[in-house]
């Protein structure tokens, strides 16, 4: 039963453009009359390998081979190239997509993603070293980055680089267990160990599951479960509340439903640090590859979120793990570590990811030789592309590929995801939360925030007082009759010692005046945040939808 600390936001704005703040006057237009609509032009990156029945891969086929559906419908392939060793084939009547970059030697940018948090040193350590002794078999113009979860917080080790020796550093860095303790030096493991020393059987500790809800999402109370009669009471203060009796029901103990509790999260978390890690890096032209080494990442089912009525599994939350990587175009292959004893269950997660986004799961003995394996598996393959219509309704569309030719079958992602902008948005101030070396906030002016002092509420909870400072100057204005508009979002993403994260609130700030103002203007808008009364790490920003310009800053929030 999870029990969730609060993000509640009060907040006012003042001195908007020297006329008016929040709400529009009834004389004005509406913003969306203004600012129109963006058209979406971006292509869908589709990697095909065509094999025959024996394995072995086809070359020498055309665009006209080829159909893609979506959702069940076919679509135009707009773009075509076959890459043959690592090299861009002309195809006649077709352009290359976009995302092969010029000439005629098409790149591998491969992300090494290290779940440091779910990984033991010592089983990791063979693979890390297999993947230093393979690097030299790279081409010259592939590149590679290592990023790490460590302390639910990711680094970045080395980013995208040609340079071998600055890879093999940091995966030595991993290697050696100093500065990357594995799976021993989590921070939730003495938590955990802690917690159930606390609790003992059937207990629940009031800081399990610790969570964030925005003020006005707040669920009513969970249903409690009494264990041993297979009755079922809800709470009398829930609306409709009932009694029902399930005959030969076992119900698991309070402890037992925290510790399910407690993996549904850290999952998420390690799903939305990959999703941050792919969102946050600024990849070379050519074909993108996950190398993840997730480690032993919690399987199962879980409860649904708000009353935990209905269960949901493992796959449908590493299903947004695929559908970001189908978004941004990257192919993943999973790792095992050298474990010696294989896990079914963890293997067939790590074959669903590889499957629905086109790429291969190496585990047993094909770990050791991941980047290998990887490397000979993006020399040959198709590279098709082709532009959806975009709706930016966050839904995720199926994929298939389809050749002509019946004797041959076909790999490749299975899906892609229609991104809301505010999606975007969020992923974007998340990456900025989970990195905190700042690799997001090049080149921008720092975002000013004053954080005062916070005060006790309730049980365990505090009171936080922020003012942000938006700089309302800096942000383009669009002109319209006599007035000058701009439509901003405003952000508060936190994040706790724990990894525990909120869902970030979006607080629409819709600027008008008559006077254009200064490069240097700001706008002080007050909130305070609830939190629990534990230290957080606070990402603030302010984001321009229209110019998808963004400033943020990043800041410490304890009570002292």
């Amino acid at each position: 039963m999870a029990h969730k600390k609060l993000l509640a936001l009060s907040a006012c704005a003042a001195l908007v453009l020297g006329v008016s703040a929040g709400a529009q006057e009834p004389d004005s237009p509406p913003l969306d009359a203004i600012f129109g609509e963006e058209i979406d032009v971006r292509v869908v990156n589709v990697e095909v390998v065509v094999e025959d029945r024996a394995g072995n891969r086809v070359h020498g086929l055309e665009a006209d081979d080829f159909r893609i559906f979506v959702d069940g419908f076919p679509v135009e392939v707009d773009y075509f190239t076959e890459i043959l060793e690592n090299r861009a084939i002309e195809a006649s009547g077709r352009e290359a997509p976009p995302a092969v970059g010029g000439g005629d030697s098409v790149p591998t940018n491969y992300v090494v993603f290290v779940d440091d948090d779910h990984t033991l040193v010592q089983f990791r350590r063979p693979v890390l070293r297999g993947l230093a002794d393979q690097l030299d078999e790279l081409g010259a113009r592939d590149q590679v980055a290592v990023v790490v979860q460590s302390g639910s917080r990711l680094q970045m080790l080395s980013p995208f680089t040609v340079d071998r020796q600055r890879t093999r550093e940091a995966l030595q860095q991993l290697d050696t267990g100093k500065g990357f303790r594995g799976q021993l030096g989590s921070p939730s493991l003495p938590t955990r160990q802690a917690a159930m020393a606390r609790r003992g059987p059937g207990a629940l500790g009031s800081d399990v599951g610790v969570g964030l809800v925005r003020g006005d999402d707040i669920a009513a109370p969970s249903p409690t479960l009494s264990t041993g009669s297979g009755v079922i009471s809800a709470l009398n203060d829930l609306p409709g509340a009932a009694t029902a009796r399930l005959p030969g029901l076992r119900i698991p103990s309070l402890g037992a439903e925290a510790e399910v509790d407690r993996n549904l999260r850290e999952l998420e978390f390690s799903v939305t640090a990959v999703n941050s890690t792919m969102q946050a890096l600024d990849v070379p032209e050519g074909r993108k590859a996950l190398l993840l080494l997730a480690g032993d990442w919690p399987r199962g089912n879980f409860p649904a979120r708000g009353l935990n009525i209905g269960m949901r599994s493992d796959r449908e939350v590493l299903d947004r793990l695929i559908d970001t990587a189908n978004l941004l175009g990257y192919t993943i292959y999973p790792i095992d570590e050298q474990s010696s004893e294989p896990s079914m269950a963890r293997w067939g997660n790590f074959r669903y990811m590889a499957r629905d986004t086109g790429g291969q799961a190496f585990l047993a003995g094909s770990n050791l030789e991941a980047l290998r394996n990887a490397n000979r598996d993006t020399a040959n393959y198709y590279w098709l592309g082709f532009v959806p219509h975009y709706r930016r309704d966050d839904r995720a569309h199926d994929v298939q590929v389809q050749v002509q030719r019946s004797d041959l079958r076909v790999r490749s992602r299975r899906g892609y995801l229609d991104l809301s902008r505010r999606a975007e948005a969020d992923m974007d101030t998340q990456g900025r939360l989970l990195f905190p070396g700042g690799e997001l906030t090049r080149g921008e002016p720092m975002l000013q925030v004053e954080v005062g002092a916070a005060r006790r509420t309730g049980l365990r909870k505090m009171l936080v007082p922020v003012t942000v400072y938006v700089p309302i100057g800096h942000f383009p204005l669009v002109p319209y009759q006599d007035q000058f508009f701009a439509k901003l979002e405003l952000r508060f993403a936190v994040v706790d010692r724990n990894g525990q994260q909120a869902p970030i609130p979006l607080i629409p700030i819709n600027l008008r005046g008559r006077i254009r103002p200064a490069p240097d203007a700001v706008m002080p808008y007050n909130a305070t945040l609830t939190l629990r009364r534990k230290p957080h790490d606070l990402v603030v920003t302010i984001h321009d939808p229209v110019s998808d310009q963004t400033v943020s800053t990043r800041t410490r929030v304890s009570f002292r």
